[in-house]
């Protein structure tokens, strides 16, 4: 299972999932282009809504990852070596972090997350 929780107030998402979903998202940004379906929570709080899907895509005139939320949809694209620092960090998390940590990826604390992007906080399902 992954999810994605929105906040309308700062923009602010968490996506949480299992380790293996995390692992599975990883692999899917280290690929060219793809997407998946998202779990969708019946109550979202503190986040006013959940997304349905994600969305990657590799764009070579990029030098990093924009993280953006359109509609129902978090779109992730960027250059190819900013999706595989991003495929790591999230692989990382999911394989070495404790159940209740969780990992902050926004800019500029990530020089390779792109200015735009909103903050992304990932964590493991509760």
């Amino acid at each position: 299972m992954l999810q994605v929780l929105c906040s309308e107030d700062d923009g602010e998402l968490e996506l949480s999932g299992t380790r293996q979903r995390l692992l599975v998202l990883a692999q899917l940004l280290s690929g060219n282009a793809g997407g998946c379906s998202l779990s969708e929570a019946p109550d979202p709080f503190p986040y006013e809504r959940s997304l349905s899907d994600i969305v990657v895509h590799e764009d070579p005139e990029r030098d990093t990852a924009s993280i953006i939320v359109e509609e129902q949809i978090l779109r992730i694209w960027g250059g190819r070596k900013a999706l595989d620092l991003l495929a790591r960090n999230i692989a990382g998390f999911a394989s070495e972090a404790d159940a209740n940590h969780h990992l902050h990826l926004d800019y500029p604390a990530c020089d390779y997350i792109a200015e735009e992007s909103v903050p992304l906080v990932v964590a493991f399902t509760k």
